[in-house]
This record gives structure tokens, sequence and C-alpha cells, in this order.
């Protein structure tokens, strides 16, 4: 039992009962992921190889490029040089954004591009002309033989469509700051076109707003004269109509009318006096007929009142006292009361006195309120007599200062202008210029050959684990697991050469072929543990019966069979191996008929002995004769079940391939079926197939062939 005993820890490991990890989807798996790399490394390759061409070629056809920035700051105040500028100073922010915006179209504008190509000579510069590149070559010769070709563009034409390509202008957020980006070849290239377009877009910007202040000033001049005629018709047409009529005054108002003005206003102040000293008159007369005199102003700020009041008030306390102290009939008490009285008659009179006064003063208001009513009146009549001269009057004085205001603005304006078209008022300045670039644009060439590779490898990554998922190959026993949705498959590890070659069932125990195929090796070792397997999950069965198929790898199938028989026999067992494939691989190759017509055989249940062949490693071999009936099947079971073997190999026909193996497969009284399933060969479709046609009564042992060592 020397090949029992030399199992080693990991040709079986997925024997034993495994957890749940194993249902999860095998792509997961490092392991598998590796497999399918190993299997289908052309498919892995082939990306990667291309992506790494197509990284050589974008960086042979795209030569390194280098971007130089320059910051312009455009500020919409500008300087207000004179008193008022050509544009409103100070806009809304939203009107200061459009026109920062409107900025930055003329800084890429043809315009200004056009005067750099000029400054620059972009016309002679290789770069700005156009190289020839591949798709360019293509296009050119499609267009040649579709007779479609066109004439060459004009030079200056072809550099300022370059340049246009290469310039990038934004405005930073939040801010009047335009970024203006230029790309070249060479880095002071980029940096002196980045210069020198900022410059000109200033000196452009500079050369407009000239420009526009001395066409504005021409326009107004052209005016003044036309201005200055139509007002001097205006003032003789309003002079003559005053001296004819004989209107007096000032050059805005009539003598006339300013004495009416001046009564107006004296009649109203004489009338507020009036009403003003009525009030301070009732006031007075009411705190001689018993009110308070506290709420009159000319009471209470007289000094005189002032004065008494208060030698009245220390009397009281005197007379308090004496009250109090001496009693009423005291003569200090009697000269208090008698000082209290005449300072009280002392208050009255004063008070009196300031009624007159009052009273005085309103009658002499009224009276000079009256005068002036009278005389305004008068005046108004006078005034009525000339109202329709002075209408016309003031039409024509209107007229004539309407013509002065206009004239006068144009004469201011056209003198401003004239300073202004000599003076740069903009505010616009570079604030930073530009500098040659340190760094090339996009990924330096080693990170894009990196990325090539990357890319390429997860696409052949991702291509070749799509296409295994196509291809439904079982590849292994944990995908075959994850997809039964059932653990502990036997799995076998792959045959070594010797074993697959027909010699091997023919060869003597001390032969070389026999020798290799019933060593120690892995292969050896992992069929002595399926084979103990079997005897111990049937124990007592004699002799144990072995049924093997397959859903679509006939030649694993039947070289587990074969590999299985000499396996036992090499543990000195007594086997049996019978050949029931239609397509009798094992009789085929072993050249040689049974000695008797099993098919009478069977008819007349006798004992196998005489129809089998025994070979000269002593392994006894039924081979399949030309034509076995359907009835034969129960027979055929029933004498296996009597043979005088220890176990009894039989090599069925794939499942569905014909009627002999159904029924085999269908025997009850054969408990062990295996389902061969090659990892290298074998479909998950044929596998689930095969189940389906077995059936859920009859659970057959899968054995995964052509597993890993790992496995």
């Amino acid at each position: 039992m020397t090949m029992v005993e030399n199992v080693r820890t990991g040709l079986l490991v997925g024997a034993a009962p495994r957890g749940e990890e194993g249902r999860e989807p095998w792509f997961l798996d490092p392991r598998e992921i590796l497999r399918t790399v190993r299997l289908r490394w052309l498919t892995v390759l082939l990306p990667v190889a291309l992506c790494l061409a197509l990284a050589a070629a974008w960086t042979h056809l795209n030569p390194p490029q280098y971007a130089a920035s320059t910051q312009i700051l455009i500020d919409p105040r500008g300087l207000q040089v004179v008193k008022d500028g050509l544009t409103p100073p100070d806009q809304a922010s939203d009107a200061s954004l459009l026109l920062v915006d409107s900025q930055l179209r003329v800084l890429t504008s043809d315009d200004v591009l056009g005067r750099a190509v000029d400054r620059f000579d972009l016309v002679r510069d290789p770069e700005f002309q156009g190289r020839e590149t591949l798709l360019g070559a293509i296009k050119g010769l499609i267009a040649r033989f579709t007779g479609r070709t066109e004439p060459p563009a004009e030079p200056r034409l072809t550099a300022l469509r370059i340049l246009r390509d290469r310039v990038g202008a934004r405005r930073l957020e939040r801010s009047f700051v335009l970024e203006l980006g230029v790309t070249s070849e060479d880095r002071e290239k980029a940096a002196r076109l980045a210069r020198g377009i900022a410059e000109t877009y200033l000196a452009r910007d500079a050369a407009t707003r000239s420009d526009t202040t001395r066409r504005a000033g021409e326009a107004i001049e052209g005016r003044l004269a036309e201005l200055r005629e139509a007002l001097r018709q205006a003032e003789d047409k309003a002079q003559g109509f005053r001296t004819k009529r004989g209107l007096v005054g000032t050059r805005t108002q009539l003598v006339s009318e300013q004495q009416l003005t001046q009564l107006s206003e004296q009649l109203g102040a004489a009338r507020a006096r009036a009403l003003e000293a009525g009030a301070r008159l009732r006031q007075v007369e009411a705190v001689l007929a018993g009110g308070r005199s506290e709420a009159v102003n000319e009471i209470v700020q007289n000094p005189t009142i002032s004065a008494l009041r208060g030698q009245l008030a220390g009397v009281e306390r005197l007379r308090a006292d004496a009250e109090e102290t001496l009693g009423k009939r005291h003569p200090s008490y009697m000269a208090a009361v008698v000082q209290e009285k005449a300072l009280r008659a002392a208050i009255e009179a004063e008070i009196r006195r300031i009624a007159a006064a009052s009273r005085n003063d309103f009658e002499a208001a009224q009276a000079s309120a009256r005068v002036l009513a009278t005389t305004l009146e008068r005046r108004k009549a006078e005034a009525s007599k000339v109202g329709d001269d002075f209408v016309q009057l003031r039409e024509l004085e209107r007229q004539v200062e309407a013509s002065r205001a206009v004239y006068e603005a144009f004469l201011v304006r056209a003198r401003e202008l004239q300073e202004q078209q000599r003076l740069d008022t903009s505010a616009s300045r570079i604030i930073s210029p530009a500098s040659p670039p340190e760094k090339r644009i996009g990924p330096p060439t080693p990170v894009v050959f990196v990325a090539a590779l990357v890319a390429g490898l997860g696409l052949g990554l991702v291509g070749s684990l799509g296409l295994e998922l196509l291809a439904g190959r079982v590849r292994s026993r944990r995908r075959l697991e994850g997809h039964l949705g059932r653990t502990g498959l036997d799995a076998l590890p792959r045959a070594p050469r010797a074993a697959a070659r027909p010699a091997a069932l023919r060869a003597d125990f001390g032969s070389a072929d026999f020798n290799s195929t019933c060593g120690d090796g892995p292969y050896e070792v992992a069929l002595a543990r399926l084979r103990h397997r079997l005897a111990a999950a049937e124990p007592g069965a004699k002799p144990l019966v072995v049924l093997v198929t397959a859903g679509d790898d006939r030649a694993g199938k039947s070289l587990l069979a074969r590999s299985l028989a000499l396996s036992a026999l090499a543990d000195r067992e007594r086997v049996v191996l019978v050949d029931a494939d239609p397509k009798g691989l094992l009789t085929r190759d072993l050249g040689a008929a049974a000695p008797r017509d099993l098919a009478g055989l069977l008819r007349a249940r006798a004992p196998l002995g005489d129809a089998l062949v025994t070979l000269p490693s002593g392994l006894r071999v039924l081979p399949r004769p030309s034509d076995l009936p359907r009835d034969l099947a129960g027979p055929l079971a029933e004498a296996l079940l009597r043979s005088d073997a220890d176990l009894v190999v039989v090599d069925l026909g794939l499942v569905g391939g014909d009627v002999v193996t159904e029924r085999l497969i269908a025997e009850e009284r054969i408990p062990v079926l295996l389902l061969a399933v090659s990892a290298r060969r074998g479909r998950l479709a044929a596998v689930d197939r095969a189940l389906k046609a077995i059936g859920a009564n009859r659970r057959p042992r899968v054995v995964v062939t052509d597993a890993g060592l790992r496995e």
C-alpha cells in the first residue's frame, strides 16, 4: 500500500469540504486570473503590444509642446484724465464683466493674431506652415485618387490658422484678469509669442481708442459753426423783441416780475408776524383770565417776573415757617402775608404790561399786512398788462439758453477730445509677463508608455476573462464547484504521458511502462486516494463496481477508467476493466476481441470469465463486442455484480450517447457512478447537460481530471 502512504498534502486540497468562499465567482480569485492569463497569454499580450505601438506612434507624430502664459489686467474704469471720458468711467458690475469678455474676444481676434504673424514673420517658420503628418498624407493620397485636390492655401492664412489653434485665452474667476496661453515646440518661442500678442493687443487697443476719439472730435468740430450761428440768431431775435416792447429787466427776469416777487414775500412775512403776535396776545390774555403763566414763553422768560417770583418763593417759605413755629397771630407771620400779597400784585401788573405790549404788536402787524396786500394787488394789475409780451419773451429766451447750452457743450467737448486724443486713458496692463516654461504639455514619455502598458494589460486581462466566460470552460475544480454550487469535488492532476499510451494496458509488472503508470507520482497518489474513498463510501461491496462516464470528454473518461484499474492492480487487487463505450477505445487499444460471444454468454447467464481477456500485467479486460443489444444491459449489470473480482471498472460511453450507457447509469444496484470532467477540455454546458440527463435520483461523483497540482 505504498501509494496510499505517500499521499502528499496539497494534492487533493479540494477533496475536503470547503467553505462558502468556494461559491464566489471564479474571476475574483487571483489564482483563477493567473490561470486564465497563462492559458490565454496571447490574448493578454496583443492589447499590450497594440497599446505600446499606439503610444510609440503618438509620441513620434506629436512633438513636444510647451505652453507659455501671460496675464493682462483689463480695468473697465480706465484713467479719467479729463472730466468726462469717451465712455462712462463707472459701470455696473455685469456691464464690466461683459466688457472684459468682449476684450477677451478681441485678444484672440484675427486682427491681433494677424499683426503677431507679421511681427514675428511666422510665414517663414516651418512650425506654423504645417508639417506633413500621417493622417494628412493619407488624406492627400485619397484626394489625389478621387480628383478632389485643392489649391495650396496662402502661407499667411496657414500661419494665422495654426497660431489661432495654438492660442487660448480665458478670464480668471472673480477678476478682470485675462490669461493668454500660447503653445509651441520651442520654449523661448512660446514665451516670445505670448508676450508679443499681449503687447500687440495693448498697442492695438490704445490705437483704437485714439482713432475713435479723433473721429468723434472731428464730427463735433464740424457742427460748431452751425451751432454758433444758430445761437447768434436766437439772441438777436430775443433782444429785438425786448427793445420793441419796452421790457426792462435782467436777462432772466423783468423788473415788474421782481417787484411782485418781493411784495409777495413781504406780505407772507407780515401775515406770519401778525399771526404770531395774535397767538402771543391770546396766551397772555388767557393768563390774565386765570390761566397758568408757566405755559407762556413771554411771561416765563421775562426777567422782572422771574425776579419777583424768586422773591415770592422766599416770602412763602418765611410765612410757612412762621405759621408752623409762631402761629398765624404772630407779627412775623402777618408781615410775611402782607409781603406775599404785594409781590403777587406786582407780578400781575407786569403781566398786564406784557399783554398791552403784545396787543400793540398785533395791531401793528395787521396794519402792515393790509398795506402790503393793497400794494401787491396794485402791482398785479400793472403786471397783467404786459403778460402776453412776457410769455413771448420767455419763449425766445428759452430758445437762446438751449442754443447756448448746446454750443458750449460741443465746444468744451471738442477741446477735451483734442487733448484726450494725445493721451492713453486705458488702465489695462500686463501684470504677469510670459516666461519660458519648464515642462512640456502632457505627461512625460515614460508615463505615456507606462499608461499604455497598464491600459494594455487591463484590456488584455478583461478581454481574456471575457473570452474565458464566453468559452464556458471548466479550467479548474474551483470554477466547477462554484458553477454547481457543490464543494468537495474530487480532482486528479494531469496524467503522465506513459499512462495515456495504449501500451500501459498490456505492460507487465516489471516493464518500464507499467512502472511509470503505477509509480508514486502526484497522479498515482491522487488515484489511490480516489479509489480508497470509493471503497470507504461503499463498505462491504464485493465486488465494487464503478461506472465511469463523461459529458463530452471521451478520452479523459477512458483514461480515468483504465488508470483506476491499473492503480488497483498495483495494490494486488483483482480487477476487471469493462469496455462499455460505443466507440470501444479500450478494445481498440488492446487490438483483441473476446474469446466468446458476450451476448450469448449474458443470455445464458454464464460467468464473465470466459469472455475476459487477461493481459500480461494480470489485468482482466472485457472488450466491447461489435454489437451489444439493448436488452442485455440488465444481464450485464447482474453479471458484473456476480464477478469474483475486487474491483470492476466499467468504461461507459458519453451521457446520452447510447442506450446501454443510459441503462447502466440508471441501474440502482450499481451505486458508484463517476462523472469525469476535464479541466482542460470540458465545458460547463456539457456538465449541466450530463447532470440533467442523469437525473436528480442518481447523484454522481464528479471527478475533475487534468486539474492543477494545488487543487
